[in-house]
């Protein structure tokens, strides 16, 4: 039987280009939820509601937090009508009874197609660090773990499919 007694705790995160250039390191990085809209089901004599899902998801909406403004980033940011193709590298250091294990430390990799929709800067005020917000509706999201062909999840708006690691979730 399999220990799970183990935490892991994320130790870094970069944010890549499509292209493979570094953004930078993110303070914050919200990953879109994957939640589908559902139908309650009620009939006579049931005992209660139930809640079933459909094939829709609600909207793909996620935000992320860099520590400085980089001037060519926010330019093409501040475009809503151009796709950025966009992968986030969360370094998982996982620890558990024995101390750090290695085995299963891993690097998570999460690829986005994001329009950004609302820029939110943090101001100016003597002393602060330069944040600045960023919001975005995604079009495709995909999970994998570094150095692995798996993937974990994979959600396409456009090509209409929704598939984790075994399977598609939906089939013909």
């Amino acid at each position: 039987m399999a220990d799970y007694r183990r935490f892991a705790s994320i130790v870094n995160a970069e944010v890549y280009k499509e292209d493979n250039s570094l953004l930078g390191i993110a303070r914050e990085f919200k990953i879109p939820s994957i939640e589908w809209k559902t139908v309650d089901i009620e009939t006579l004599g049931q005992v209660a509601v139930y809640k079933t899902p459909t094939r829709v998801l609600e909207a793909l909406t996620g935000s992320m937090k860099f520590q400085a403004l980089e001037p060519e980033l926010a330019e093409e940011f501040y475009n809503p009508t151009i796709s950025h193709k966009l992968q986030l590298h969360q370094r998982l250091d996982v620890n558990g009874p024995d101390g750090h294990d290695r085995e299963r430390s891993c690097t998570l990799i999460t690829i986005v197609s994001a329009r950004f929709f609302k820029t939110d800067a943090s101001g100016a005020k003597l002393g602060d660090l330069d944040e600045i917000d960023y919001e975005f509706t995604c079009s495709r999201l995909a999970q994998r773990v570094h150095d692995s062909d798996r993937t974990l999840l994979e959600i396409d708006v456009f090509a209409n499919t929704a598939r984790n690691s075994s399977c598609d979730i939906w089939t013909a």
